[in-house]
C-alpha cells in the first residue's frame, strides 16, 4: 500500500513541479502526507527527504524544490527496491516451506 500511495504522490508532485507556475500550497499538502506516509513505513530516508523537500517550497524556490524532488525520488526508489526483494525473498521461502 505505501509503495502505490508514495509513487502515486511522487508523480502529483512532478507534475504540479512541471506546471508553469507551481502551486506550492498543493505540493506542500502532498510532500506532508507522503512524509507521514513514509513514517508509519520506517522509510527514515524518504522522511528526511521530506523534511529537506518543505524548506524550498516554503520559501517557493522551484529550483531547488526541482533538486529536493530529485533527492526524494531516489530515496524513495531505494526503499521500493529493498521493499521488493524483501517481497520476493518471502515469496520464494513461502513456496519452498512445509506443503
Amino acid at each position: 500500500m505505501f509503495l502505490h500511495e508514495a509513487d502515486m504522490m511522487l508523480n502529483d508532485i512532478t507534475s504540479l513541479m512541471n506546471l508553469p507556475v507551481v502551486d506550492f500550497e498543493m505540493v506542500g499538502e502532498l510532500v506532508h502526507q507522503l512524509k507521514a506516509c513514509s513514517s508509519s513505513v520506517g522509510a527514515r530516508k524518504v522522511n528526511l527527504a521530506c523534511v529537506h523537500f518543505q524548506q524550498f517550497y516554503e520559501g517557493k524556490s522551484k529550483e531547488r524544490c526541482l533538486m529536493a524532488l530529485n533527492v526524494l525520488r531516489n530515496e524513495f526508489y531505494d526503499v521500493r527496491d529493498r521493499l521488493q526483494t524483501i517481497m520476493q525473498l518471502e515469496q520464494q521461502i513461502a513456496t519452498l516451506g512445509p506443503n
